[in-house]
């Protein structure tokens, strides 16, 4: 309370600080509405608060909930993965372009940061409400109006044409005149509104943060802050892996109604409902955050004590350089310097970054990091989906799993190594080529895969065949349509594209445990077993049952899963914990007053190169392994239509492909990290004791003070 007191006091008494300050001199509020009773939530620990909220929500929605549901979006929409990847690529796309005039228009004096944070969470938030609106304006998913369908085996050409007159009136007009592919540019157009909309929260909101706690809390404020954004994402994939359990028109029609359950194969979960409720919470946490002033209360006091806290030393500079002390026309007031002189000085900042190879090979090494953690980020739950047959919300439960142990506990794991041995940067750098080579070894984990399931006319020929193709003797008379995907599982545990498909004459409907219901079939010509399971459906009649509306079992792939889960865990461990050495090498090898503009050019590069194409380059190779595309052409006009979503996928194609990209990215990575050791020398701008400028180090392993100026280590010369 008497420290309260005393920034308040510093600051009444400062007659300039209500003159300077945006949005009512320090007061909360929105617009012209600032009552008294919200002044008192004018503090740092508010604004963090709410900024964690923002945080959270925001990694929530972009670095989980959206990788847990490319799948499920994919097969309700018929998009490719090549279509996701550029989907996730248009939020860094967007951040790329917009967070640098972002920071620097809210970055001037007199520009209220809370406000450049609170609209960006906004659009944050709005852009989470566009990605959700194709749910409203696609009409209903193809299962919950095919119990309308005849989607049997028919024998007659009246009951096809039947089948598709029913089904395009029930279609049409469903989706406003759109095909379901086109939904896809709402999504793009929804990325970018939430990239542009999440530049400002870890710029603006980190700087706002800076400015109003003390050098001590600062650290403090900002580990909570980014803890925060840690745990987002874990909470992304468990959250979103739970509510892909809800069928996706559960808001229209029921589960039971259209006599499927979360293990049928063609079940679609609740993709859209995270999007809602992420929205919701992001534009609630808007609300505060632009009410903040443009500086809290006691801000003019506490810079004025930091400033006081820092020691009066000057940065020591070249003869040749411009000595703005001594010159009368020197535009530099209060420590900062003017945006002129800053605009002179960029040429000569950029050329010298450019020639330090070290530099730019840990910018390259760190972009082959980016593409890898872009691209596993948003298909690693496809992945193991895929590989082990696996629901969306198993998938996403064990993503989830590997995510805080691995992003938390090994990216602190390696900057504690470096801390604990004091490592040099020639040390740390060999620390980062260590940890890459292992990580390239343990990559190999993508080759663990299990067998596809045996799939009828795709991975195994029909019973008496010899040929791999969907039509098949057993049912080329029954006019079945491709364009409604419904597998179903036979008797023999081999999967059917459709009812039709498997020669099923009859349909039935049963209950599991009394209440839940599905489908399952009789007098099924394409399934040869000599076992029939009679079972009891609706009406009380009992049927020889040939086929059901569910998965197939693969439970002899339960040894490969585990096995894969232990070695992605070590090699998504190993990738993490090389991020401390990167950035304590980058700093390292750059000069001190380059350091905050080698982090800026570095998160450009690796943005440009690694973090965007990332996931387009991992769709092109999942594309590329796909057996069975969906077909979104209408048979009954005749149109041929485009290709639409991946059905199976070979999976030992895929994970040779997935491994294949991993240790060629991995193979990059460790070259530009040796590169970067070997071409390593010291920054040597300080000067010895005698004032002359000390050069480039004959013996880059000198243990000299001016070596060493930039290491955090000093070692006396006598």
């Amino acid at each position: 309370m008497e420290m309260a007191n005393t920034f308040t006091n510093a600051k009444s008494s400062d007659p300039a600080s209500t003159a300077d300050l945006d949005d009512g001199g320090g007061q909360c509020g929105w617009y012209c509405w600032k009552p008294k009773f919200l002044q008192r939530l004018s503090t740092s620990k508010s604004f963090l608060f709410w900024i964690c909220w923002a945080g959270g929500f925001q990694s929530f929605l972009i670095n989980g909930l959206l990788n847990v549901c490319v799948s499920t979006i994919e097969r309700r929409y018929d998009l490719t993965s090549t279509d996701s990847g550029m989907i996730i690529g248009c939020y860094d796309i967007a951040s790329f372009l917009t967070v640098l005039p972002v920071s620097y228009l809210g970055g001037r004096k007199g520009a209220c940061k809370p406000h450049w944070v609170g609209y960006g969470v906004l659009l944050l938030g709005i852009g989470s409400f566009v990605f959700a609106t194709p749910h409203l304006t696609s009409g209903l998913y193809q299962a919950s109006v095919k119990e309308q369908v005849i989607n049997t085996c028919s024998l007659s050409q009246s009951s096809m044409n039947a089948s598709c007159s029913t089904t395009d009136e029930l279609t049409a007009g469903l989706a406003g005149g759109w095909a379901l592919q086109k939904f896809k540019y709402v999504f793009l157009v929804a990325q970018l509104i939430m990239g542009a909309g999440g530049a400002p929260l870890y710029t603006l909101g980190t700087a706002f943060i800076d400015e109003n706690v003390s050098h001590k809390m600062q650290p403090i404020y900002s580990g909570i802050f980014y803890g925060s954004t840690m745990l987002g994402p874990a909470l992304g994939y468990i959250a979103g892996g739970q509510l892909l359990r809800l069928y996706v028109d559960f808001d229209t029609i029921s589960a039971n109604e259209v006599e499927m359950a979360p293990g049928s194969s063609g079940w679609v979960g609740a993709w859209w409902l995270g999007f809602v409720i992420a929205g919701t919470l992001l534009c609630i946490a808007a609300i505060p955050l632009l009410a903040f002033p443009g500086e809290l209360l006691g801000a003019k006091a506490l810079a004025a004590a930091k400033e006081a806290e820092d020691p009066k030393t000057e940065e020591p500079e070249d003869d040749d350089e411009y000595d703005s002390k001594n010159d009368p026309k020197s535009t530099k007031q209060d420590g900062a310097i003017s945006v002129g002189q800053s605009l002179r000085e960029l040429p000569l900042a950029i050329k010298e970054l450019a020639t330090r190879w070290t530099f730019l090979f840990i910018c390259l090494e760190q972009s082959c990091e980016a593409m890898l953690l872009a691209g596993f980020g948003a298909f690693l739950p496809k992945i193991i989906e895929s590989q082990f047959s696996l629901s969306p919300a198993m998938a996403a439960i064990i993503v989830g799993g590997l995510v805080i142990p691995c992003g938390c506990g090994a990216s602190y794991s390696g900057g504690y190594l470096i801390k604990h041995y004091r490592m040099r940067p020639r040390t740390i750098l060999k620390m980062s080529c260590s940890l890459v080579s292992l990580s390239f070894i343990f990559s190999l984990a993508f080759m663990v895969y299990c067998p596809n399931q045996d799939f009828a006319g795709v991975t195994t020929p029909y019973s008496g065949q010899h040929e791999l193709k969907i039509v098949s003797d057993c049912n080329a008379k029954c006019s079945c349509s491709l364009k409604t995907y419904d597998p179903i599982c036979g008797i023999d545990n081999i999967l059917y594209y459709s009812p039709c498909h498997a020669g099923c004459m009859s349909s039935h409907e049963t209950l599991v445990n009394g209440s839940r219901s599905f489908a399952v079939y009789s007098n099924c010509s394409c399934i040869n077993s000599p076992e029939l399971k009679r079972m009891k459906v609706m009406g009380g009649a009992e049927v020889d049952v040939m086929a059901a509306r569910q998965t197939c079992n693969s439970a002899k792939c339960n040894h490969q899963l585990y096995l894969f889960t232990i070695l992605l865990f070590l090699f998504l461990a190993l990738v993490f914990m090389n991020s401390m050495p990167i950035l304590s090498a980058t700093l390292r090898s750059v000069p001190y007053n380059r350091r905050a503009f080698a982090l800026g050019t570095q998160m450009i590069i690796w943005r440009l190169l690694g973090a965007i194409p990332g996931p387009m380059i991992f769709g092109l190779f999942i594309d590329s392994s796909c057996v069975l595309w969906s077909h979104t052409s209408n048979e009954c006009s005749g149109n041929s239509g485009n290709r639409g979503s991946c059905l199976i996928y070979n999976n030992y194609s895929f994970s040779r492909a997935m491994v294949g990209l991993a240790l060629v990215v991995k193979g990059l990575t460790f070259l530009f990290a040796t590169l970067a050791w070997w071409f390593y020398t010291p920054p040597t701008k300080a000067k010895a004791a005698n004032g002359v400028q000390q050069g480039a180090a004959v013996n880059p392993e000198a243990k000299t003070k001016e070596i060493y100026a930039y290491d955090n280590t000093t070692v006396d010369r006598s």
